[in-house]
């Protein structure tokens, strides 16, 4: 018969193999190709820095790190696909604001899955603001000239957005809530049509992540919504300064996997991916996309996720705002 103590020890020692086994799982891992789901078509702005940090980890994890363009629905179905995938590291979502954030503000109790629950955070890739962008040629040079005349030529302001429900279209509803002016919201299909439009004075001003184009002199700056300034464009003013601090928003973009993946294998991605987005030629390239990159642990990444649902949940119901 086995006493108190021999079956203390023998649970003991099961316990120390099953948390070494579980250890080397996580070195050897993976060991064979891993699928990272893209919610927006090959070759966009989403696709690029998705197919840069996919190309990254196959050379630090030793396996191929395949990108899968998995478009519609705004995300919503590769959201949905990777949230009812295996949770073992072989299926990830390059996941951004929309998937995280702006899905479930939207479509509420319509929403497939909950990502809250449905997602393990893995970590940052970057963390960017938008710049509120305006055609050089009309006569305001601030937020606070551009909302003087505004207020006085009511329902003349066009804002382009990049279609109904997208980022740039909920930070235009938080800034007008916030200012008080009234405006048209035009929505084009896509972020590129929309400066297109603004540039060719077709439209005035748009919220989007378009620093090259403030450089070229396309369109001028005139806030960005960070909390602070960007390093790269240290003239351009926050909202904040500008006499709006409430109005904050920021494209995030990471990588999040199915709830469920072993801890294990979330520190050692996680390790992986910082190192990568450290490295000083993926800063180089991910600025010359015009992201913000971002390096840090998964339970940041998951808080940013949070808060930012919390936020445009409230923007949707003040404003109104509506799926496409």
């Amino acid at each position: 018969m086995i006493d108190r103590r021999s079956l203390c020890a023998a649970l003991a020692i099961v316990s120390v193999l099953a948390c070494a086994a579980r250890e080397g799982a996580a070195q050897s891992y993976p060991q064979r190709p891993v699928r990272l789901v893209v919610p927006a078509p090959a070759g966009g702005p989403t696709d690029v820095p998705g197919r840069l940090v996919a190309d990254g980890l196959s050379g630090l994890l030793g396996q191929r790190f395949v990108v899968e363009n998995r478009v519609g629905a705004g995300g919503l179905l590769a959201g949905e696909f990777v949230a009812r995938s295996e949770p073992n590291g072989y299926t990830l979502l390059y996941a951004n604001t929309s998937v995280l954030a702006v899905n479930p503000a939207l479509q509420g109790a319509n929403m497939p899955y909950d990502p809250a629950t449905a997602f393990a955070p893995i970590g940052f890739v970057s963390n960017s603001p938008q710049l509120l962008v305006a055609n050089p040629k009309v006569p305001y040079r601030s937020v606070q000239e551009l909302v003087a005349w505004a207020k006085r030529n009511p329902g003349k302001l066009n804002f382009a957005t990049a279609g109904v429900g997208t980022l740039p279209h909920l930070t235009y509803e938080l800034f007008r809530m916030e200012t008080g002016i009234s405006a048209l919201n035009v929505p084009y299909a896509g972020g590129a049509p929309a400066l297109t439009a603004v540039i060719a004075g077709q439209a005035d001003v748009l919220f989007d992540l378009v620093r090259t184009r403030v450089r070229s002199g396309e369109v001028r700056a005139l806030a960005i919504t960070g909390a602070s300034r960007d390093s790269d464009l240290p003239d351009i003013p926050t909202l904040a300064e500008s006499g709006y601090p409430a109005v904050t928003s920021t494209s995030g973009t990471g990588i999040v996997a199915p709830a469920g993946i072993p801890p294990e294998i979330v520190a050692r991605l996680n390790s992986k991916l910082n190192e990568l987005i450290e490295r000083p030629e993926t800063q180089s390239k991910m600025k010359s996309f015009g992201l913000v990159p971002k390096s840090g642990p998964p339970e940041e990444f998951g808080v940013w996720a949070a808060q930012e649902r919390r936020r445009w949940v409230r923007v949707v119901k003040e404003s109104g705002a509506k799926a496409d």
